[in-house]
């Protein structure tokens, strides 16, 4: 994108941030449905469901697709690196694996995942800070892009991520430069409580329309204590700040502008000064991503059909248990109060009498089917079947199976719509783990040591490298076919034993490498002791056959 001149160039950024921010409220109230379904099981009209299958769901999908105290990477170099760095490649796989962890860069992209099956995109943003790699969530209404009908963050002349600040930490940020701006920008900014996000504060949208020709006629919804839980309250009043990253056709990078309410901007500085080269520190986690739509596809919203469908037949289920709890009563000849009656005849060793002759008193049970619960099981099953998930993947059993042999075919065979999914989301944690291995170079100056016990640090690594997810590790749906593999190698010989502790997520996996080379080593003496026998064996017999011969 060419830039303006100086003189236009703040209007121009205040007026692209706000085209990449034309859909966010409408985005959030989507969110915020989307939101409610996913975590109460209803619309977020104070409507909660007894049971809400959607949750879950989702939180069994979301376990299938990622595990974190499994997934381990390995970095693979281009055809055109240096053998020098080959050496290189163990112990910085060790650091970049443990770091990985430490950051809490496996549970923060755990989280995100979770809710990228709701919204259909998270992001999760990667800052340095103090020389640590600190990972953060983003919520995909705080990210505006200029195109949403282009699917990538990469492919985006320009987008926006939105955050807030209080007054005092932003006025101290400022000093800290100094900022030459400083008083006129103090002056012309405007905090604000920070927007609720509660759907139901909206009055509008708490009425509940019964006609809308040609007067709107309803009920207002005024019991705000619904599903509208979980939510954080902070009095303080905040500023909202926006990261304007547009694309520089002059300096062949990103810029980053950054922009407070009402349109002051603060910064403008390349990409490179703030993160990496050519590298945007936002990484788009998205499961189902559509090539014309941005955000992609939003499993709870797939799931909202099948889950009010539920709702609406376990209401009745309710309705007809309780009808046979206490029965509805006919009867006919009695004097008094009907409200009297009524209430002795739902007393214990209640007694009622008529002085009239004929009189009579029916009890109108409803009639309860057989299994009455088998629609609910059908769309249970409709859930799974809607995410390619089977019984047997869940662990639970299936007609017709004859052996363990038979089940794991089964497994493999129907697990194949959710390993496409996976392998999408292992596309993105790759990404990830990428960005975070060279931001290692930049920011990490502790020593490794090579395999030949050359000293070197993380930047004199080469940068022709890809990180990749070791053994499709980031999937529990992966790990039974890695491990058979594992073995079916060990057993061929292709690989050693030091190998088969490698490509196993065994526990305490270094300690037991260490004592499988005492092992080796005590193996190894003893194989030679071993020969050492043997030799001086046959040399005495082969001395006692030629005094046999002499003789």
């Amino acid at each position: 994108m060419k830039l303006p001149d100086q003189k236009e160039l703040f209007g121009f950024y205040v007026d692209l941030a706000k085209k990449c921010n034309a859909t966010r409220e409408e985005r959030r109230r989507t969110y915020n449905l989307w939101r409610s379904y996913f975590l109460f099981g209803g619309a977020p009209d104070g409507s909660t469901s007894t049971i809400n299958k959607i949750y879950s769901h989702i939180d069994q999908l979301n376990a299938l697709m990622y595990s974190s105290e499994t997934t381990r990477f390995s970095i693979d170099l281009s055809p055109s690196a240096s053998d020098l760095n080959k050496g290189q490649i163990g112990p910085l796989t060790r650091s970049l694996n443990a770091d990985w962890h430490l950051s809490n860069t496996d549970l923060v992209f755990g989280q995100a995942l979770l809710w990228s099956f709701c919204y259909g995109s998270m992001f999760v943003k990667m800052r340095v800070n103090a020389g640590q790699i600190e990972p953060f969530v983003v919520e995909p209404h705080d990210i505006g892009v200029l195109r949403e009908d282009i699917h990538g963050l990469w492919r985006q002349e320009a987008f926006t991520h939105s955050y807030y600040v209080t007054k005092s930490q932003f006025e101290y940020d400022l000093r800290q430069i100094p900022h030459p701006r400083l008083d006129s920008i103090l002056k012309a900014i405007t905090p604000a409580p920070k927007p609720s996000e509660t759907a139901s504060t909206n009055l509008m949208e708490r009425i509940v329309t019964s006609q809308s020709q040609p007067n709107m006629i309803g009920n207002v919804n005024f019991d705000l204590s619904g599903p509208n839980r979980y939510r954080p309250a902070v009095a303080e009043e905040l500023l909202r700040l926006s990261e304007l990253y547009v694309f520089d056709d002059e300096i062949k990078d990103f810029r980053i502008v950054t922009i407070a309410e009402p349109g002051v901007v603060i910064f403008d500085r390349p990409l490179e000064s703030m993160f990496l080269k050519n590298e945007i520190p936002l990484i788009q986690i998205c499961p189902n991503p559509s090539h014309d739509y941005f955000w992609g596809y939003s499993e709870v919203d797939r799931l909202i059909p099948l889950q009010d469908m539920r709702n609406t037949r376990m209401e009745q289920i309710t309705h007809m248990l309780n009808l046979q709890a206490r029965p509805p009563k006919f009867g006919s000849g009695f004097d008094g109060s009907i409200d009297e009656i009524a209430d002795t005849l739902d007393s214990p060793s209640g007694l009622i009498s008529a002085s009239m002759p004929g009189a009579k008193m029916e009890t109108l049970s409803p009639t309860i089917p057989d299994d009455l619960y088998r629609e609910i099981r059908e769309l249970d099953g409709m859930f799974e079947e809607m995410s390619g998930i089977t019984n047997i993947i869940q662990g639970k059993g299936e007609s017709g199976v004859r052996s363990q042999g038979h089940a794991a075919n089964l497994a493999r065979l129907g697990s194949s719509r959710a390993k496409k999914r996976a392998l999408v989301i292992e596309d993105q944690l790759e990404k990830l783990a990428t960005v975070f291995l060279q931001l290692k170079k930049v920011y990490d100056s502790s020593r490794l040591r090579s395999d030949e016990g050359i000293e070197f640090i993380a930047d004199q690594f080469t940068e022709q490298f890809m990180v990749k997810v070791d053994a499709h590790s980031n999937s529990p749906i992966f790990q039974e076919d890695q491990r058979a593999l594992a073995f079916e190698l060990f057993k061929a010989k292709a690989i050693d034993r030091q190998s088969l502790l490698d490509l196993l997520d065994v526990p305490m996996k270094e300690l037991l490498k260490l004592r499988l080379t005492k092992m080796e080593e005590a193996e190894a003496k003893a194989k030679q002791q071993q020969q050492a026998m043997e030799t001086q064996q046959a040399q005495s017999g082969g001395k006692i056959h030629k005094l046999k011969e002499a003789k």
